[in-house]
């Protein structure tokens, strides 16, 4: 059975109850860190920093709700079962972990079986790369430490200028080798450029904790994924008497924090590769291609005009606050979503204003991060309804720029009607906005309705034409009524 709420300073302060009653020995170098000065942590203090309250909430199954995502738990049976080809393989079963990690808990203290977790977010229940969508912190595990200074080794690289390595915030003796948890102290959004990054900066760091001072497995090192589980706390592994323990080693990092200890080549920094070619965007952002470039951006939401984008990044500049720089980047990222700016465009456009941005900062501890620019790129990499349909009322509120709805762009409504009508007959000619029965379409009559009634909302379009209800949420949103240009 595991121990959610035990810690190496309990074994030594209590060993009538852990050494000689439950019969428990400490994993191997929990002592050696102990005696530099480091506290052990329980598991559910330990997990509870880790996943803080990003978490999704606990609901049932047919509750879920897209957008919310929740970390996966692995229980490893020594029951073995046979795969659809009738391969050997052991029985596993996963936990869905939301906000509170009460079933991380459970199983840890309820469990005599190997139980793996990831300090990763996923959305659904696949624990795929592909599904990641958010790191809590990035782990690296060191087997086989030289019992001579391994130890020692390993902490000096934390604070050496040669080949650096960011100080972990917990090490968790897991048996006989080591995890190192570095714990971000905000989620980091998991965008594929995102990714590949970490993974590069853990092999850089995987092949600095591998050193021969440090590992004698120096010539056999493990390179694991930016998303591998590992062994909770508070659980046993084949020796059941042998529990992971935690330690905390350090403070939580940013991302500023931790690109300062990296070499530069190796720093979190980017968030969309530029100057791509066609072939290489398809490759890269089949999603966005598929939207943009095959579908011609038509499908499913009016797109804008371009222009407004640019408008946008200008008044950015004349008039962004300091408390409001966040939500101005995050609705720039909106608009590049509804006027279909390229990523490489995004990015340069993202990247140029954060710059401006934190000219403004005032005092040290607010300062503008690249985790403020991940967040706000997160709208264009994931777009919802939302970052389609937003009135200029939550825009002003949002980022304190006064905005003014131009309802006709100062013509009469009979002239404003008769200038989109003009529009609509260039865009459907000989009369294709018709029916067949000579009568206007459902469509044509929302788009109509909506030209003469600006401020009007669908409870009124739906009593003043007649129309089903589903039928004017249908064609409502394809209808662009000018707002915030």
């Amino acid at each position: 059975m595991g121990y959610s709420k035990l810690s190496y300073d309990d074994m030594v302060e209590h060993p009538e109850i852990w050494r000689i009653e439950k019969e428990l020995v400490s994993p191997a170098w929990a002592e050696e860190i102990s005696e530099l000065g480091y506290k052990g942590v329980w598991a559910v203090d330990f997990y509870n920093d880790v996943f803080g309250e990003h978490l999704e909430p606990s609901r049932m199954p047919e509750d879920y709700q897209t957008g919310e995502y929740g970390a996966i738990a692995l229980e490893i049976f020594d029951e073995f079962t046979k795969d659809k080809k009738g391969r050997k393989k052991r029985k596993v079963h996963r936990y869905t972990i939301t906000d509170g990690c009460m079933e991380l808990f459970d199983l840890i203290d309820e469990s005599d079986n190997f139980v793996l977790i990831a300090p990763v977010a996923y959305a659904g229940k696949q624990r795929t790369n592909e599904n990641a969508r958010f790191l809590f912190a990035l782990c690296v595990e060191i087997d086989d430490i030289n019992p001579k200074n391994g130890i020692d080794e390993l902490f000096y690289t934390f604070k050496r200028e040669n080949r650096p390595v960011p100080r972990p915030t917990y090490i968790v003796c897991s048996g006989n080798g080591l995890h190192l948890y570095y714990v971000f102290e905000r989620p980091i959004p998991l965008f594929k450029n995102i990714f590949e990054q970490f993974t590069e900066a853990k092999t850089y760091m995987t092949k600095q904790l591998w050193s021969a001072q440090i590992s004698n497995a120096h010539d056999k090192i493990q390179y694991e994924s930016v998303c591998q589980p590992f062994r909770a706390v508070g659980t046993s592994g084949k020796d059941k008497h042998k529990i992971a323990l935690a330690f905390e080693t350090g403070p939580k990092l940013t991302i500023e924090d931790f690109n300062a200890r990296l070499p530069k080549k190796y720093a979190i920094n980017k968030i969309y590769k530029s100057e791509l070619t066609k072939k290489q965007a398809q490759e890269l952002y089949p999603e966005w291609y598929q939207r943009i470039v095959v579908e011609k951006g038509e499908r499913g939401h009016w797109n804008r005009h371009e222009g407004i984008y640019h408008n946008w990044i200008e008044k950015c500049y004349e008039c962004t606050e300091v408390n409001h720089r966040y939500y101005c980047l995050e609705n720039l990222c909106s608009l590049a979503v509804q006027c279909q700016i390229a990523p490489e465009q995004v990015e340069k456009d993202v990247r140029e204003l954060a710059e401006y941005f934190e000219t403004l900062t005032e005092s040290d501890d607010n300062h503008f991060t690249e985790y403020d620019i991940a967040c706000a790129m997160r709208t264009y990499e994931e777009p919802a309804e939302s970052a389609y349909r937003r009135r200029i009322e939550y825009i002003s509120q949002k980022t304190k720029i006064p905005l003014k709805r131009a309802k006709r762009n100062g013509r009469k409504q009979e002239q404003h009607i008769k200038i989109m009508n003009a529009i609509r007959d260039i865009g459907h000619p000989n009369g294709s906005w018709i029916n067949k029965n000579g009568a206007p379409t459902k469509q044509s009559t929302v788009q109509k309705w909506r030209l003469e009634h600006p401020d009007g909302k669908k409870a009124d379009c739906i009593r003043d034409t007649g129309l089903d209800k589903k039928t004017v949420y249908k064609w409502w949103d394809k209808v662009e009524i000018e707002e915030n240009d």
